[in-house]
């Protein structure tokens, strides 16, 4: 039983909350008071959606109130009690993000959050019915009530089927029927692929192929056998060949190295013919105290000649230092000539400007005092205003007597006193002006006289180094005259020693020839005792060369390499003959290894067929046998359904039809469709359809509608009618207000009602809810519990 319901920001309803009891509960309003949302709002509590938000009649975002204030966000509460314990189900939706918080509780303790799936599948557990189950057999949608007499014969069944989940197995045979299908198909093409493939040539042809390639093996192996024979004789023969070349290569090498002594020793006996006839009548002796006379001597030059460089290079620099100096001076000179040229042109101004002055300090002093006299003149003149202006404005205002001798004041000597007053701040005020001109004007004295001090300073800043400028002048032009004079004399032994350093550098060089032919002779002496050295060595390794060639042709002596080299060609080919051989038969070994391969694959791939076609075969076979007992188990249930919902109608509706003239009703099933039936006294079935009063036609369809509930969902005993009176006559109405409020309480615990028609009031035994809501003004719905 639902007990409590809470909408915030839901549709027209900003904060409305809703009491629910056992019974017929009610919710009266006008068209867009906000009825249907209400029914909305539990369904999606309870199962996160609702019939218009899964037909896309309205997005999730439109649930959200936008009049007469846009929100953002919305959420609904219900509350509900099953098997003896309170739950509640809370949802909240926020604009662009969908569902954002979902939560289940039992007796206040939080079971599930936040996700929405999670907790719908919590609700279903607990209430054993599901969101389709609800809204076929539960929640009668606005004006459906007779849903079921509306649906177009011929769709009945599939609607039916629909909501017992029949269809499921009509889809699964279905589904069963096209895998039969496909499986055959497949059985099909793996038989035509069996059949294309003749066994026995196959095997035949395997046994063929290893039958030969047994005697390839054989052949092969004798082969590699000879093959093993004539290579280890190759690589004998190979290894004599291989030396004889060798040793042929050592021998033309020796010869050649024979050859290149020999002519080496013709050569050096040459050259030592050469050298002594060029050394005839001279001695090692004489040569070598030659060499050494000429060295000490050149080492004497060379440290002369040093010295005198030395001398030359210090006298060049100074006079370059000099020439620098006097340049330096003549640039000090010409600048100094400038400034002290400068300073006196300053020092006359100065002498000018103290001439034209006098004593500067007196003048300003003198100027000060007179500036600071009127200063004092000027605040005194100015208080003598103030205190005149003070006394008039008393003796404006004075009646009587004096303020200042206590005098009988008449009116006549008040006028003499202020025109004596006035005349006096005129007089002041003249003063006063002269007085100002007169400290403006000795300010702007005193500020000229300033401005001279500071000229005269600034004068004898710029003048009082002109003395030691004009030294410094008078020493640079004799400092110039100094070096002029020492630079003459440097000249003069700069070229006394240039003259020396030029005989020195002659004589040195004659001495640098004698040398160098000294040392030619010295060097042919040790030319010629390194050549005989030479000789006597290369006589001995001529001897050596000579032995070593023995040696060599004695081991090629009565061994032929032309011959062997001819065996090796021919026992090569040979070997590669046999080698060619294996390699043929190994790729015939290899190419019926392979078709062999191919064969048992195939073969191996066809028996593998042959099973897989024996297994589609019986999976065929149970398909079939499945097909068929999926088609039984939908007319059992069918007709299980039928029978239970006819038992249910029958048991409930004399309850709900108090009058004879319609004593039975029962759902039949003609011509492969669902008809809703009526049966008269006479015993005759009529269809509903045919029936012409609305109320007999309503009364039936709540019958069947409860007949659903009871059947399909018989643990829950809750009923929806939103507008149950759509096409009801004014007596109809007051049949389903009867039948509503005695009889349907009977069958089951919990109904709502929804609806405008104000007849239906009767109907509630629970809570009665009336809501109001002024559409022009575009204001949220206001609830009002009538009882």
């Amino acid at each position: 039983m639902i007990t409590k319901v809470r909408l915030k920001n839901w549709r027209s309803h900003l904060d409305s909350e809703f009491r629910f009891s056992s019974g017929t509960n009610a919710l009266f309003g006008g068209m867009g008071s906000g009825k249907t949302s209400v029914l909305n709002g539990i369904c999606f509590a309870l199962f996160g959606n609702f019939p218009d938000l899964q037909s896309k009649k309205v997005k999730l975002d439109e649930i959200i109130m936008n009049k007469p204030i846009e929100k953002n966000r919305a959420e609904v509460e219900v509350f509900f009690v099953a098997n003896g314990k309170t739950y509640s189900v809370k949802r909240t939706i926020e604009k662009g993000k969908g569902t954002t918080y979902s939560e289940f509780r039992e007796e206040g303790k939080l079971i599930e959050a936040p996700n929405s799936q999670r907790v719908t599948e919590a609700v279903e557990k607990i209430l054993k019915v599901d969101y389709e189950l609800f809204t076929r057999a539960i929640y009668s949608e606005q004006n459906a009530l007779d849903y079921f007499l509306t649906i177009p014969k011929g769709q009945r069944m599939k609607k039916i089927d629909e909501l017992l989940m029949i269809n499921k197995f009509e889809e699964a045979r279905a589904n069963t029927k096209t895998l039969t299908n496909r499986l055959f198909d497949r059985k099909s093409e793996k038989q035509k692929i069996i059949d294309q493939v003749d066994l026995e040539t196959l095997e035949k042809s395997i046994s063929e192929l290893k039958s030969s390639l047994a005697q390839i093996s054989s052949e092969r192996e004798n082969l590699r056998k000879s093959l093993e024979e004539i290579s280890s004789k190759r690589k004998i023969i190979e290894k004599e060949v291989d030396e004889l070349r060798e040793l042929n290569k050592s021998l033309e090498s020796l010869k050649r190295e024979e050859k290149g002594i020999n002519s080496a020793i013709e050569e050096t006996i040459k050259n030592l013919k050469i050298l002594e006839e060029s050394l005839k009548d001279k001695t090692k002796e004489e040569i070598e105290k030659n060499l050494g006379e000429f060295k000490n001597k050149m080492k004497e030059f060379e440290k002369i000649l040093k010295e005198k460089r030395d001398s030359y290079e210090k006298l060049s620099s100074s006079i370059s230092e000099n020439k620098a100096k006097i340049n330096f001076l003549k640039n000090k000179i010409e600048e100094l000539e400038k400034e002290v040229e400068n300073k006196l042109k300053v020092k006359n101004e100065l002498e000018a400007l103290r001439k034209s002055v006098g004593n500067i300090e007196e003048k300003i002093e003198e100027k000060k005092s007179l500036y600071e006299r009127f200063i004092g003149e000027t605040k005194e003149i100015e208080s003598k205003l103030k205190d005149l202006k003070e006394a008039i404005e008393k003796l404006s205002s004075v009646e009587g007597k004096c303020p200042v001798c206590d005098s009988i004041l008449t009116e006549e000597k008040k006028r003499n006193l202020i025109k004596e007053r006035e005349r006096q701040v005129e007089e002041f005020n003249k003063r006063l002006e002269e007085t100002i001109k007169n400290k403006v004007k000795s300010e702007k004295e005193l500020k000229e006289m300033e401005e001279i001090r500071r000229k005269a300073e600034r004068l004898e800043d710029e003048i009082k180094d002109l003395e030691e400028k004009q030294k410094e002048y008078e020493n640079s032009k004799m400092l110039v005259e100094e070096l002029k004079k020492e630079n003459e004399k440097i000249e003069e032994d700069y070229g006394k020693l240039k003259a020396e350093i030029e005989k020195i550098e002659e004589s040195s060089k004659e001495i640098s020839e004698k040398l160098q032919e000294a040392e030619i002779l010295a060097y042919k002496f040790r030319d010629y005792e390194e050549r005989r050295i030479r000789l006597n060595e290369l006589m001995k390794e001529a001897k050596h060369i000579e032995v070593k060639i023995s040696e060599v042709e004695e081991k090629i002596s009565g061994r032929n390499l032309e011959e062997k080299e001819k065996e090796l060609r021919e026992i090569s080919v040979k070997e590669k003959e046999i080698e060619e051989k294996i390699f043929g038969i190994e790729e015939l070994k290899k190419e019926k290894e392979e078709r062999m391969k191919e064969y048992e694959s195939k073969l191996s791939s066809t028996k593998k067929e042959m099973e897989e076609v024996k297994k589609l075969e019986k999976i065929i076979t149970d398909l079939k046998i499945f097909e068929i007992a999926l088609k039984q188990t939908q007319e059992e249930m069918r007709i299980e359904f039928v029978e239970a919902v006819n038992y249910e109608m029958n048991k409930l509706w004399s309850t709900l039809y108090p009058y004879r003239d319609f004593v039975e009703i029962k759902l039949n099933i003609e011509e492969g469709d669902y008809v809703l039936q009526l049966r008269d006294k006479s015993g005759r079935f009529i269809n509903a359809d045919g029936i012409a009063s609305g109320g007999e036609r309503s009364v039936a369809c709540l019958a069947l509608r409860i007949a659903f509930a009871r059947v399909l969902a018989p643990q829950l005993r809750w009923l929806v009618l939103d507008e149950p009176t759509h096409n009801l006559d004014a007596k109809a109405v007051e049949d389903l207000a009867v039948t509503l409020k005695t009889r349907v309480g009977e069958l089951v615990d919990q109904v709502f009602l929804i609806s405008h028609e104000e007849r239906l009031e009767d109907a509630v035994t629970g809570f009665l809810y009336r809501l109001e809501r002024d559409k022009e003004k575009d204001e949220p719905t206001k609830v009002i519990m009538v009882s």
